[in-house]
């Protein structure tokens, strides 16, 4: 029978680990070999856990301010050429008005996530007051006629239309980014969501000229409502706001900030309010009116300056 050459010093095969094992006395060598590292995970575990821990971080933020919307809009119409069975009359006329909108109160909510010390993900609601008001509405007619009368001119000053535009709403889904420090420059932006926004517009138009004395030098123009309603829509936009942070104790923050919205326009066509029978003359020029008046598209565009509280958990 051959010898076998025993173990190094230190060294443990197999079968002497398990010879030791059932001993009771571990082998030494075996044992460091197979543990030293799990001690080495569960540390690195424990020194990145409160890394982890303190980059994320929970913000809660409430906004009030106002709001600067840029939409305006100058309607200009007319019934088109009228012809006149009178030698040398001629009858030009048209009328105008105008929609504007402007500011008014505004609130927001908002929800920001940090998974860094400088990036997150941001939620918030907005409710944004647009008041929209009509402007200078008239309607002018020039009569010329033949030498050597002198042209008959009318300006006639329409009663001023009403427009009620219900509160923006949107819901945004931001990307937030910070910079350091415990004053902080902030910036976030993404896609807002905007519902109905019910929006409608009545307005006293003129018809044109239904009748005309020339010895009197005076004419008569037919006038009649129009009103335009928003249908049922919503939209998908965009937002991109700025802000600073001036900290307030341990987890509290003043928050100043400007911030725009904008969302594709929406169209109003116009509709006559026919409050009283029409003769020959006013349904012709109706109809004219009706091909001939642009819609209203407003364009949801604003931007607003707001000051609010943030709190960090």
């Amino acid at each position: 029978m051959g010898l076998r050459r025993p173990p190094a010093d230190g060294a443990c095969g197999r079968g002497a680990a398990d010879a030791e094992a059932a001993a009771g006395r571990p082998c030494e060598g075996c044992y460091t070999l197979h543990m030293t590292r799990k001690p080495l995970v569960l540390l690195l575990a424990v020194l990145a856990a409160p890394a982890l821990a303190g980059a994320a971080e929970l913000e809660l933020t409430g906004y009030a301010g106002y709001t600067f919307p840029f939409y305006k809009q100058t309607f200009e119409y007319n019934p088109g050429p009228i012809t006149v069975p009178i030698p040398g009359v001629t009858v030009d006329q048209g009328g105008s008005f105008a929609l504007e909108a402007s500011g008014a109160p505004a609130f927001a909510g908002g929800a920001a996530f940090y998974v860094t010390e400088g990036f997150g993900f941001e939620v918030r609601y907005d409710r944004a007051d647009l008041t929209v008001d009509t402007k200078a509405s008239s309607y002018t007619v020039r009569v010329g006629l033949p030498a050597p009368f002198d042209p008959v001119v009318a300006n006639l000053a329409l009663a001023q239309g009403t427009a009620d535009l219900k509160a923006a709403a949107p819901f945004s889904i931001n990307l937030k980014l910070r910079t350091p420090g415990s004053v902080r420059f902030f910036l976030s932006g993404g896609v807002s969501h905007l519902g109905d926004l019910e929006f409608t517009v009545q307005q006293t138009v003129g018809l044109g000229v239904i009748a005309f004395d020339l010895q009197e030098s005076n004419v008569q123009v037919g006038t009649i409502g129009v009103r335009g309603t928003s249908v049922a829509e919503s939209s998908w936009g965009g937002n991109l706001g700025l802000g600073l942070q001036i900290p307030i104790g341990e987890h509290g923050a003043l928050v100043l900030e400007g911030r725009g919205f904008y969302f594709p326009k929406r169209t109003l066509e116009w509709e006559p309010v026919v409050d009283r029978p029409l003769s020959a003359i006013e349904l012709a020029l109706l109809a004219r009116l009706q091909e001939r008046l642009p819609p209203v598209e407003f364009e949801p565009w604003w931007v607003q300056a707001t000051v609010g509280f943030a709190i960090r958990f």
